[in-house]
């Protein structure tokens, strides 16, 4: 269990105290971490030999935010709301010294600080609008008057980051270093400059006519939103120039325990563990590291061989394009070149660039060209290789006897890859798809060797509509429906709206994929339910405030579920509930326990 003495230390540099956050990996604000903070405060500021005080934080940043685990939970320890508030008015001055990421709540406590000192590599930022909420530690009321309305509305409605150097340019920190970041807030607070309090800044507020006209532009833009964060974010930017503070911050507050409340907090809460857990590196490969790739050697022309090759061309790989069928050889050469071009005629690739990536190609007219290659993918339609000297990974479901231990199923560049993973798995070759991945920004999740896990969910999905059909809703109509359902913001500013039609198909959608999610934790294509729900996520099959089909399903409760599925399986066996789900109801667990 933590304690404040060992995730805060108290240091003493001279006249100057020095706060230590040292909870790793990114000294996330626990309730031990805000204990710690403000026993710190209170003792330094207590101390008559104390001049001055500098938080900092160990390790790679200073601080990436909240526990986010305690949204929704019993808390322990002060809010960070009061912690920033007793900072902001401390009678000594005190001094941020941000390096790595300062996130979220690590921004907040950074800004109720009353000088911030950066290192030239920081990121900063207030990204809980992807979470489903506003900032809830005085965000909302202090970046506004230190960088102005457009600034603070893009950052926060966004969630993206800004570097330093953009930083110190709106007026975010005051001094950026490329080194010593700590020695120079320091050297800053030595000096004993007065107390700034942020709520005294005007800077950001000084042309009102100004500040009102960028929220009112935000307010046109963000009008139809179903998500309620980001009108909640411009109503509060208005409110820093209009009200006093410590109104702006009731706000605040009343709107933060009003949206972490909400069915989309909550999706997104789910959808940011989820994602975050699945896709972590496998085990195989965490200790040991991720190898170099450069050269690798595609068997087979099937399952998007030609898309696969030009995306490892364009990412820099040498490849080698191996079949034995001659004709279908050509037949992709020629795809590639087609791709090559397009990409040039639409501006989206130089002719040199093209004339590089070709220059990297080779083909071969049988596995023997491979032999240069780090990793070989192998498609479904080839004829299987053994695995031998060059590692071997198959792309598609390896099926039942293939000695493929791993399977790879991509959805193209920036998109979707699982990695399908058995016991028998090598880490070498583990670690080269994961090279791979990387190299191609594909978003790797590895799931069980069962078969891609998208597809099943996409049959799911394809039977709920023919049985819908069978209902009287035609196709047309229920794609039209689920499009409506993955929509933020609807045409002409207008809040997308489910009739009840609509409503019905998302429901037999998701009791769908909810029930095929049951069979593969069951039969073992999947791990666990966060796989499932990350697939869904991140292929577009159910949009991120929505959790996935596996949060869904213990939304609604499992019993209840059971007694739909039973009910839907009368007319198609997909809905047929599979015996786990009996079993959990038994041991009046959720899905999420078995995670």
């Amino acid at each position: 269990m933590q304690t404040a003495q060992a995730v805060v230390r108290q240091e003493r540099v001279g006249v100057v105290a020095v706060l230590v956050l040292a909870n790793p990996p990114v000294n996330a604000l626990s309730g031990a971490v805000r204990a710690g903070l403000s026993a710190g405060l209170a003792a330094a500021l207590a101390d008559p030999a104390v001049r001055a005080i500098v938080i900092r934080g160990e390790g790679r940043g200073f601080c990436a935010g909240a526990d986010i685990g305690e949204f929704g939970a019993l808390r322990q320890g002060p809010r960070l709301a009061d912690l920033c508030d007793a900072i902001e008015n401390a009678g000594k001055p005190v001094v941020a010294a941000v390096h790595g990421m300062a996130l979220g709540g690590g921004l907040e406590l950074a800004l109720a600080a009353h000088y911030r000192v950066a290192q030239d590599a920081a990121v900063l930022g207030l990204p809980e609008v992807n979470l489903g909420i506003v900032p809830g530690a005085g965000g909302t009321q202090r970046l506004p008057r230190l960088i102005g309305a457009s600034a603070a509305l893009r950052m926060m409605l966004t969630g993206v980051p800004v570097k330093a150097a953009e930083a110190v340019e709106l007026g975010l920190v005051d001094r950026i270093v490329g080194a010593g970041v700590v020695e120079a807030a320091l050297a800053l607070a030595a000096e004993t400059p007065p107390p700034r309090p942020t709520s005294a800044m005007r800077r950001g507020l000084q042309d009102g006519r100004a500040y009102l006209a960028q929220v009112a532009e935000a307010r046109v833009a963000q009008a139809g939103n179903r998500l309620p964060a980001p009108g909640r974010i411009v109503e509060l930017v208005e409110a820093a120039l209009l009200f006093p503070l410590v109104q702006g911050l009731a706000a605040e507050a009343a709107a933060f325990g009003e949206l972490v409340a909400t069915p989309e907090a909550a999706g997104l809460r789910h959808a940011f563990f989820v994602e975050r857990r699945a896709l972590q590196l496998p085990v195989a490969v965490q200790g040991g590291g991720v190898p170099v790739l450069a050269a690798l050697g595609i068997w087979g022309l099937g399952s998007g061989a030609v898309d696969l090759c030009c995306q490892a061309l364009t990412s820099g790989l040498r490849v080698v394009l191996a079949s034995t069928d001659r004709p279908g050889l050509v037949a992709a050469l020629d795809g590639v070149a087609a791709w090559q071009n397009a990409a040039v005629a639409a501006g989206r690739m130089s002719e040199a660039a093209r004339d590089a990536d070709w220059a990297r190609l080779v083909s071969a007219a049988g596995s023997e060209g491979l032999s240069g290659c780090d990793l070989i993918l192998q498609t479904a339609e080839a004829a299987t290789l053994a695995a031998g000297a060059i590692p071997v990974a198959r792309i598609g479901a390896a099926g039942p006897g293939a000695e493929a231990a791993i399977t790879v199923a991509t959805a193209g560049a920036g998109g979707l890859a699982e990695l399908g993973l058995t016991r028998a798995a090598r880490p070498e070759v583990v670690g080269l798809v994961v090279a791979l991945a990387r190299r191609l920004d594909w978003r790797l999740v590895p799931v069980g060797p069962g078969g891609p896990v998208e597809w099943g969910l996409r049959q799911a999905l394809a039977g709920a509509m023919l049985h819908l059909g069978h209902e009287g809703i035609a196709e047309g109509e229920a794609a039209a429906a689920l499009a409506i359902w993955a929509l933020p913001r609807g045409a002409g500013g207008i809040a997308p709206t489910l009739t009840a039609t609509d409503r019905r198909v998302v429901d037999m959608a998701l009791a769908a994929m909810a029930a095929e999610g049951l069979r593969m934790v069951e039969d073992g294509r999947v791990r666990r339910p966060l796989e499932v729900d990350a697939v869904a996520m991140v292929a577009g099959l159910v949009p991120r405030w929505e959790g996935g089909p596996m949060f869904q399903a213990d939304r609604r409760g499992l019993l209840l579920l059971r007694r739909d599925l039973i009910d839907l399986a009368e007319g198609a066996p997909l809905f047929l509930p599979p015996a786990l789900i009996d079993r959990l109801i038994a041991d009046g667990k959720p899905l999420a326990s078995l995670n």
